[in-house]
């Protein structure tokens, strides 16, 4: 069996089992479903099993463990940066972080999302800071911090506590890893790394 499949079908086992409610997993799998669809669309009205409303109170409202969802994803993550690294005993390829800056425009009025709506370099909407762990092709979004408007922390200072927190399997390989970073993060430093 092809070893991405594996990886996959057992990825999705691990997040399915996040879930403690039999109500919540099914309204992940049609979510899933639809994301996968292909279409480009996979907007709630197009779910056939579960309907719409369903399917919004489960992504808007409901209570589910994210916590244990993100540790299931980046446990995966983690395995796969290591197999891909083992793929190649002799010139193990080395891994790259990347830091890139994400402004998800947004017209109109959120007032649940009033905390992080703001304007940063012309664009009005949510601007969230993404770090992604690279190897050879393999490129892993491994965390996040979403920007709150000034007087808060910068893009850039949130891009250095993010890379602070790249795990410690990581950090402690011999060959040291090289930082890329969105224009909009300035990053100055990375010598802790």
């Amino acid at each position: 069996m092809n070893p991405k499949k594996q990886r996959s079908r057992r990825l999705y086992s691990d997040i399915l089992s996040c879930f403690a409610r039999k109500q919540y997993r099914e309204s992940f799998e049609v979510f899933h479903d639809l994301m996968l669809d292909g279409s480009g669309r996979p907007l709630p009205e197009r779910a056939t099993v579960k309907s719409p409303s369903a399917i919004s109170r489960f992504l808007n409202h409901a209570n589910w463990n994210t916590r244990q969802l993100c540790r299931a994803m980046r446990q995966h993550a983690l395995q796969a940066l290591q197999d891909r690294r083992r793929q190649q005993p002799h010139q193990r390829p080395g891994w790259n972080s990347l830091v890139d800056l994400i402004s998800l425009e947004k017209a109109g009025k959120f007032s649940e999302l009033a905390d992080w709506m703001h304007t940063l370099n012309g664009v009005h909407g949510i601007h969230v800071v993404v770090l992604y762990l690279c190897c050879g092709e393999l490129r892993l979004p491994w965390a996040f911090q979403i920007w709150r408007g000034k007087g808060t922390s910068s893009p850039a200072q949130l891009a250095l506590k993010l890379l602070r927190a790249i795990h410690s399997a990581l950090v402690s390989q011999k060959r040291r890893s090289r930082l890329h970073a969105d224009g909009h993060v300035w990053v100055s430093s990375w010598g802790f790394i």
